[in-house]
């Protein structure tokens, strides 16, 4: 047992290491079901003092509520640190499952694949389990859910808890708060503005603050919507 935890420690500490010039800061999915037979994009950007982090996903509605899709997180493509950063970033396959029922849903997913580091390529995975609520009358989605990253994301802090508010505040904008507990690299508090710019194109500008001290204790978001 002894070994094992040594080993792990080993693992999350080379890890570490050579990522130290990656952000360690990562978006919750988005968890909204994908009509069947259409694609949905997103495109976030985490803008800090010194760097810029990507984070891309696509994802394909299948039959029975089920969504699979593709995401490129994490990949730093400047800093003005390390010029010569390289972009290596997570790629993870997206698998996620969608029961509805009237106003309500529950979400079951997993983002499993490989971080692309320069020392290492490490196997990463994040599952999560969510109750969505959907109330009309104030046209305001509501999630709540629990999920568990293995080491290399999160090192001992496996399991938190995933809060998330979604409402209009004048005519078509609207506010998005989000919570990831855990002192990790996914743990943070995020909120940001929502308003559609043309077409099925949705404008996302917001802050993020990290649970864990990632380089800046604020984090700008930029985000870019299609569904």
């Amino acid at each position: 047992m002894l070994l094992a935890l040594l080993a792990a420690n080993l693992s999350a500490k080379e890890r570490a290491d050579a990522g130290q010039h990656k952000k360690p800061v990562r978006n919750m999915p988005e968890i909204d079901v994908t009509d069947v037979g259409t694609v949905d994009i997103e495109q976030e950007t985490n803008i800090f003092t010194s760097a810029a982090v990507a984070n891309l996903s696509a994802n394909y509605g299948l039959a029975s509520g089920w969504d699979l899709g593709l995401s490129l997180l994490n990949g730093q493509f400047v800093s003005t640190a390390v010029p010569s950063v390289s972009f290596q970033p997570d790629v993870m396959l997206n698998v996620e499952k969608h029961w509805l029922a009237h106003d309500t849903q529950l979400i079951a997913g997993t983002q499993s694949g490989l971080g692309l580091l320069t020392q290492a390529t490490v196997f990463m995975s994040f599952s999560y389990l969510e109750y969505q609520r959907h109330l009309p009358g104030w046209d305001t989605d509501i999630d709540t859910g629990l999920y568990y990253a293995n080491a290399a994301l999160a090192g001992f802090q496996s399991v938190g808890l995933h809060m998330n508010i979604e409402a209009p505040i004048i005519e078509k904008l609207r506010i998005n708060g989000d919570y990831l507990s855990g002192s990790n690299a996914l743990g943070a508090a995020t909120v940001k503005l929502l308003y559609p710019v043309v077409g099925d194109w949705r404008l996302g500008l917001g802050v993020q603050r990290p649970n864990v001290y990632a380089g800046d204790h604020w984090v700008g978001l930029v985000g870019i919507y299609w569904h």
